[in-house]
């Protein structure tokens, strides 16, 4: 398969999975807020969060563990590429057993950590210790994953992600809908699911790359320790999330409230969406990069940066336009037994990043790509001390409560996207300063008349507010959105060729 044709096919399975999991947040997210409450559901986030943190310890070899493995394959060092894969899997046991050990004490004594109300105790305890045992066959499964982005055939994890999402919908109703609601249910069926993205993740590595192999005596602490070496800075960036969003519903809970935790719970579902399809377009074009990096085709590399970033912007401006001007309207008929008013500005103020982000951070890649990652890992830990100072003082000095939790660090992180992150990435990569800025700032341009034109659809085109109503408006504001991208985003030799294309596909027809 050439390589424009694995990335169509590779963006398709990518859109395809990022829909299933759309649909799963979209039905499932106001039935399990109705069956079991705001409040309850507010510690599946918090779980998750929580369990995040614990991440931090990983992160330092499985972030990096992929594109070393990837390199060495890539220049056919197969004996050093077994060694960083052995140790990485190996490392992964070790650090499972810590974050039982610790885990189990922490689900002991919950009640006396956090506010947890005395009904959902129970409840909330065996959800955490399904959250943990599915954070320990995540981690085993991680460098697994390496098979399919080695080979640049991305698209077989996300068909796997597709049949294993499908299985867990299933699992959630039915153990919902024929036992009883229980918000330790969504742990259980994560946990089917990371196993089933496991038993696959085997598979496909003795399929794709055989010469890969488990073995101990490939076991190096040398090999360990180089990966620490650079892996140790995204632990750094890691902890800066944590600091500048990740403890948000933990904030909320110890300072705030925990019907506040369950509101910004909610609030956050569309931007954790929207996060998800950015990812999930970076994703798409991290093998290719990481390639040509391996290949020293650093002119190659930038190419594909500003399609990657043209991409990313075509398809997040749409969605982040149209939940921002008709997110009270969604928000209304998803969860209407919820105050959708406090729910749609915590959404607008956790969203709002995206003006920049949704072009912004594909060039994330880079530091990762060129193995740079310290001086963006100790920038962005400077962001989560300053993020989480200003969220301390506005919570005891004024009344802004949950409001400064959701919209501080979302605000900060416009601000070093929009200069650091770009000017970062040339540095790395040795080429001009503002290479970038022309994408950027068409972006921003774009959106911002998008919004417009949005606003103008939405007073001209009122009607009730149905689930008919809401979906008509959508697919006109897609069309429009398209439009409006086609127009303000390609510039004219892609219009041409994208145009040229279409009308072969009329003409074969």
């Amino acid at each position: 398969m050439g390589k424009n044709k694995q990335l169509i096919v590779n963006m398709i399975a990518s859109f395809i999975t990022f829909g299933i999991n759309l649909g799963i947040g979209f039905f499932l997210t106001p039935y399990i807020v109705k069956t079991v409450g705001s409040e309850a559901y507010g510690f599946v986030s918090l779980a998750n969060n929580m369990i995040n943190y614990a991440t931090v310890v990983t992160i330092a070899l499985n972030s990096v563990a992929g594109r070393f493995i990837t390199i060495k394959v890539h220049q056919g060092k197969n004996l050093e590429a077994n060694r960083y894969f052995t140790s990485t899997f190996i490392s992964n046991i070790i650090f499972s057993i810590i974050i039982i050990i610790i885990g189990i004490p922490f689900v002991w004594k919950m009640e006396y950590i956090i506010n947890v109300p005395t009904q959902l105790i129970l409840n909330v305890k065996l959800l955490f210790i399904f959250v943990i045992t599915n954070f320990v066959i995540s981690i085993l499964s991680t460098v697994l994953s390496v098979a399919t982005f080695i080979t640049n055939k991305l698209y077989l994890s996300n068909i796997v992600n597709c049949i294993a999402s499908l299985l867990k919908i299933a699992l959630l109703f039915g153990l919902f809908g024929f036992i009883s609601p229980n918000i330790a249910f969504i742990g259980l069926a994560s946990c089917i699911y990371s196993i089933v993205i496991l038993f696959f993740n085997i598979i496909f590595t003795k399929k794709l790359v055989p010469n890969l192999k488990l073995k101990t005596y490939y076991f190096s602490l040398k090999s360990i320790f180089e990966l620490l070496s650079s892996g140790i800075w995204n632990t750094v960036t890691k902890l800066s999330q944590i600091l500048s969003d990740g403890l948000d519903l933990l904030i909320s809970n110890l300072w705030v409230s925990t019907l506040a935790m369950g509101q910004l719970s909610i609030a956050k579902t569309v931007p954790s969406l929207m996060a998800s399809l950015l990812i999930t377009i970076v994703s798409v074009f991290s093998p290719q990069l990481t390639i040509y990096y391996a290949k020293n085709d650093i002119k190659g590399l930038v190419k594909e940066l500003k399609l990657s970033m043209k991409m990313s912007s075509f398809f997040s401006n749409i969605p982040f336009s149209f939940f921002v001007i008709f997110g009270n309207l969604f928000f209304d008929l998803w969860v209407p037994s919820q105050d959708t008013n406090i729910l749609y500005k915590l959404s607008i103020l956790s969203i709002q990043g995206v003006m920049v982000s949704g072009a912004v951070t594909v060039l994330n890649n880079i530091f990762l790509v060129t193995n740079n990652l310290k001086l963006n890992s100790l920038f962005w830990a400077c962001i989560g001390i300053v993020d989480i100072s200003i969220v301390s003082i506005l919570l005891h000095i004024t009344n802004l409560g949950v409001y400064a939790v959701a919209g501080v660090s979302t605000s900060v992180a416009i601000i070093a996207n929009l200069i650091f992150v770009p000017l970062y990435a040339c540095k790395c990569l040795n080429i001009k300063w503002n290479t970038f800025y022309p994408q950027i700032f068409q972006y921003m341009g774009t959106t911002t008349f998008m919004l417009a034109i949005f606003y103008l659809l939405k007073r001209v085109i009122h009607f009730p507010n149905t689930w008919i109503y809401l979906i008509i408006i959508g697919i006109i504001s897609l069309i429009f959105g398209i439009l409006i991208n086609f127009i303000m985003l390609l510039n004219s030799f892609e219009r041409k060729y994208l145009f040229n294309k279409v009308k072969e596909k009329i003409v074969r027809r």
